[in-house]
């Protein structure tokens, strides 16, 4: 779908911004929340999104790896989860 191009773009590069420390967590999650609904995909994207979302966000109030979620897992995961919407 290539509607989804631009703005799997967008998030990718909202991603690696983060990991370069040039976007802190809330912003990177700001951005994803504000790009996802213009994405044509199966719910069960949204539905992961938001997860991987949720968790990022509870490593980031609890001192990132202190929590049972580590934001370095996270971060992999929001990469493969463009990965796979890339393809659909």
């Amino acid at each position: 779908m290539s509607g989804n191009t631009t703005t799997l773009a967008t998030m990718r590069e909202a991603l690696d911004r983060h990991l370069r420390g040039d976007l802190p967590v809330d912003g990177l999650i700001a951005a994803w929340r504000e790009a996802a609904p213009a994405l044509a995909l199966p719910p069960v994207f949204g539905q992961a999104m938001e997860e991987l979302l949720r968790r990022l966000e509870m490593s980031a109030a609890f001192a990132q790896d202190s929590c049972s979620f580590s934001s370095t897992a996270i971060t992999d995961q929001l990469t493969r989860w463009l990965d796979k919407a890339a393809t659909v």
